[in-house]
């Protein structure tokens, strides 16, 4: 049974079911009063180890508003489950499964899914939803109690997408950075040029966009030719050794703003990348392929271990992709 008690402008609700015993304050009794008899009834629904009848759109929007905020992938997470959870023109939901009860969803379910978006997007996309959709489960399926059972154990995985092979050549970067409007050796005037600089940085050093558009002035030593990533994807931090030629293109920045190196959000360097691009009459060439193309070159310069240790690889198999000489290359170093 529960109880309420006005505390100054507040209301105060207090439920003890079954040996649980829980307070709570709104600013209204009539919100003290909807929590505590929606909680009852959370709790009568769990007695005798049961789970919640809550939809995969409850637990999605939950995972959204709760856990991910908490992670650094937000933005790509958020984007995703709204993809998700969105409506179609009919107002019907696009994934019919976000309606029904966590629990009643099984492994063939999941199935039809992976094999419907496959026929839409790569492996390596279909991968990275069903790790978020596998979270969302564990999350629901051991702090919420939405469901007793894991139905991805038995879920095939559809292979990985082949590393992408594209990189950008010297006449590619040049059309670009053109278009841009930067002209060499000299201070990005507004946010388009800046982001010239960082597409040629990056073509210099193989930091990921993320990394160089969080990069801080304090953390950058151009004495000592170092770049300081506090923190990057695998949750690491990390030095970057720098060139002469990254050291002049970081000059350029000087000036631009005290504390980052660069003023530009993601979404603004990706709009004024593509239009770049498109304009230059560059094709099937991405800013991310500008990392692939940097580690390809400095393949040709350091080893295995010197390469992980500078672009923070901690799989050494997965350089392999970048040491692209052919064989008639190697045979030449035999004799």
């Amino acid at each position: 049974m529960a109880s309420y008690e006005k505390r100054g402008d507040s209301w105060r609700a207090a439920i003890c079911y079954r040996g649980v015993r829980e307070k709570k304050t709104f600013p209204s009794k009539r919100e003290a009063v909807a929590w505590a008899t929606a909680r009852e009834a959370e709790l009568a629904e769990l007695g005798g180890g049961g789970t919640l009848k809550r939809s995969l759109r409850h637990a999605l929007e939950r995972y959204r508003d709760e856990v991910s905020p908490t992670k650094r992938g937000e933005r790509w997470e958020v984007v995703r489950i709204n993809s998700f959870l969105k409506n179609g023109p009919d107002g019907k939901p696009v994934w019919p499964l976000v309606d029904r009860p966590m629990r009643d969803i099984q492994t063939a379910d999941l199935a039809a899914w992976r094999d419907e978006r496959l026929k839409k997007v790569k492996g390596a996309s279909v991968l990275r939803e069903i790790g978020l959709l596998r979270a969302v489960w564990a999350k629901a399926k051991k702090e919420w109690r939405y469901t007793n059972a894991d139905p991805w154990e038995d879920l095939a995985k559809p292979k990985d997408s082949r590393a992408r092979e594209r990189i950008f050549t010297d006449e590619e970067v040049d059309r670009i950075v053109q278009a841009l409007g930067w002209i060499d050796g000299t201070t990005p005037k507004d946010r388009r040029q800046e982001t010239a600089v960082a597409l040629l940085l990056a073509l210099e050093t193989a930091m990921r966009s993320g990394e160089l558009l969080s990069l801080e002035w304090a953390d950058v030593d151009l004495e000592r030719r170092v770049a300081r990533l506090q923190l990057t994807k695998n949750g690491d931090a990390r030095d970057v050794p720098l060139s002469r030629r990254a050291v002049e293109l970081l000059k350029c920045m000087q000036g631009r703003d005290e504390t980052r190196v660069f003023t530009l959000t993601p979404q603004l360097r990706d709009t004024y990348y593509r239009q770049a691009r498109d304009m230059a009459g560059v094709e099937g060439v991405t800013f991310h392929d500008a990392r692939a193309t940097a580690c390809t070159r400095l393949a040709k310069k350091l080893s295995v271990l010197e390469l992980a240790r500078m672009i923070g690889h901690r799989d050494l198999r997965s350089l392999q992709v970048y040491y692209r000489e052919s064989a008639e290359d190697l045979a030449s170093r035999l004799d």
